[in-house]
């Protein structure tokens, strides 16, 4: 899996996501797992924002988390939160459940043979999905440098991202490089750094027949995001069992 968040990409992680005013999953995450015994596993636990509050709930809950940055900081604001460090394809194990939140699971090679992993290590399974609709439609430019989103920090100082895409739409791939600049009250650039994450992205028919391929089926979908017609919905929670 790629995408490993370190530096200030994994520093300011959470205040960009709430910049964003991403789709809150704490409620669905704990609508999945109401009222059901045994272990959870939860990939790519990141910094402990989704982990630690159901911990502190009462669900069996085990991160995994293959930053050890986002493993520190998941440790210090969540101590009661276990978090064992590697990558999910490396990690050994069988499960009740599996949940992978925000658009994780968009972050592995080759998803089918991953959903086939995921069916022999678990019975149930909670993933959610985003679909590139802006990207796609030329709403931001491919292949140029455009103004994402700031967060303001302490001291007057901000934090401010920049995105650059490219898109192989044959093939369901969404390339992002992200520029984030550390600048203090006056404008000035105190650091910069870049980073590159690879995303999968899928059609809604081309989700469900790799679904039905691998043995997974649909009991709960819920639309996070707006329709944009043709059935295409831009987040999407899936709430999965095992088909067989």
């Amino acid at each position: 899996m790629n995408g490993s968040y370190e530096g200030l990409e994994g520093e300011w992680h959470d205040l960009f996501w709430e910049a964003e005013e991403a789709p809150d999953e704490i409620c669905l995450l704990r609508e999945f797992l109401e009222g059901k015994e045994g272990e959870c596993l939860y990939v790519g636990s990141g910094s402990g924002r989704l982990l630690g509050p159901l911990v502190e709930a009462g669900f069996e809950v085990l991160g995994l988390e293959v930053s050890g940055e986002m493993i520190s900081m998941s440790r210090e604001r969540w101590p009661e939160a276990k978090v064992i460090e590697g990558a999910w394809q490396q990690h050994e194990g069988s499960y009740d459940r599996i949940i992978i939140p925000a658009f994780t699971f968009q972050l592995f090679e080759d998803p089918e043979k991953q959903l086939k992993r995921l069916r022999e290590q678990a019975e149930e399974l909670y993933v959610t999905l985003f679909f590139p609709w802006a990207e796609l439609s030329g709403e931001l430019p491919e292949n140029e440098w455009y103004f994402d989103r700031a967060i303001e920090l302490e001291d007057g100082e901000v934090g401010e991202l920049e995105t650059r895409h490219r898109l192989k739409e044959s093939a369901g791939s969404l390339v992002r490089r992200h520029r984030y600049r550390y600048k203090n009250d006056k404008g000035e650039v105190l650091k910069e750094e870049e980073t590159e994450q690879k995303l999968r992205f899928f059609t809604d028919a081309g989700l469900k027949g790799m679904l039905k391929r691998t043995g997974w089926e649909v009991v709960k979908e819920v639309d996070l995001g707006e329709n944009y017609g043709d059935g295409v919905v831009y987040v999407a929670t899936l709430f999965l069992k095992g088909a067989y």
